[in-house]
């Protein structure tokens, strides 16, 4: 079974468990997040993260570029979800930080918006526990179709 249609099995939290388990040994900043999978669907993927004293900036409030981070894994989930390449690649995140963000969990919601032949279009939306919106976005993913090898 691939990794997108893994990712978009529905109503097993056991699924989303072990999904949530096998990023965090992928992905090492999805583990230093202390993010998780909340739900994915066709179209659709919802992370949630917890407020840490070291994801914040001066001020004690979420540093943007920890928001930019959680942007990315929730559009590249929601991407992942209609993506009929073998990968896919961020090729373009535009953010803008609408209220600073004191109060966690914090939930990414990204939602696809358009599937091309070779890019997918995302919005994701960021709110704090009170639901307050801290950050909107427009994200597009560029779909691989051959595998690459990318060397450290």
């Amino acid at each position: 079974m691939s990794l997108k249609d893994y990712l978009v099995r529905l109503g097993n939290e056991t699924d989303l468990e072990q999904i949530n388990e096998m990023i965090k040994i992928l992905d090492p900043v999805f583990a230093y997040l202390g993010a998780r999978i909340v739900s994915i669907k066709q179209g659709e993927a919802e992370i949630e993260f917890p407020f840490k004293e070291t994801l914040q900036r001066r001020g004690g409030f979420l540093n943007g570029g920890v928001i930019m981070t959680a942007i990315d894994f929730a559009g590249g989930f929601a991407a992942l979800s209609v993506n009929d390449g073998i990968d896919q690649v961020t090729q373009e995140l535009k953010i803008n930080f609408l209220e600073p963000m004191y109060k966690g969990p914090f939930r990414a919601i990204g939602k696809v918006l358009r599937k091309g032949r070779n890019t997918i279009v995302v919005e994701v939306r960021v709110y704090d526990a009170d639901n307050k919106l801290g950050a909107i976005a427009i994200g597009t993913w560029f779909i691989l179709r051959n595998n690459i090898n990318i060397k450290g």
